[in-house]
């Protein structure tokens, strides 16, 4: 008789934990933005491992994504193809879109606070370690689309941090 309790606690378990990473997103405003910076995550596919070695997503602001390039001959290349790239991206949101790619050089300081400009989300990747210790965390959860799920908003919770002016 135990054996068939164990079962339907898990699967109310399974649907608890599937249920309230959405339900969370959506009551705290975050899904638009988790939107955007899945780009991040999924950075090298969007792109391919060639362009990412020379360019990485730096910051989302009003709709325009930020990206340094490594040197103004990279600065270019991404200039000419900007209206492809801005399309790659474009199709890979689902709740949002973007309205400009614009490329920096590193020494350029754009993200120097504006007096008028509110919070900037900045994303800083959770090193191997912290990644695998949550992998570990989440493995006991037996529906795997549920622990990718809720892997990847942990992934993203982490990495997007936001800077107060």
């Amino acid at each position: 008789m135990q054996e068939m309790t164990k079962p339907r606690k898990k699967i109310k378990e399974k649907t608890a934990v599937s249920a309230v990473i959405p339900w969370l997103s959506r009551s705290m405003g975050w899904e638009k933005q988790l939107d955007q910076y899945s780009l991040f995550v999924k950075w090298q596919e969007i792109v391919g491992e060639d362009l990412r070695e020379h360019a990485q997503p730096q910051k989302i602001e009003r709709g325009i994504l930020w990206l340094e390039v490594e040197n103004s001959s990279w600065l270019q290349e991404f200039q000419y193809s900007k209206m492809q790239l801005l399309e790659k991206l474009n199709s890979v949101l689902q709740l949002t879109s973007l309205h400009d790619v614009k490329m920096v050089l590193p020494k350029d300081d754009i993200f120097k606070k504006q007096e008028n400009a509110g919070p900037v989300v900045t994303f800083v990747r959770p090193s191997p370690e912290k990644i695998a210790a949550f992998q570990r965390q989440a493995a006991c959860i037996a529906d795997e689309a549920c622990r990718d799920a809720l892997v990847q908003f942990w992934y993203l919770a982490e990495a997007c941090k936001r800077e107060k002016k």
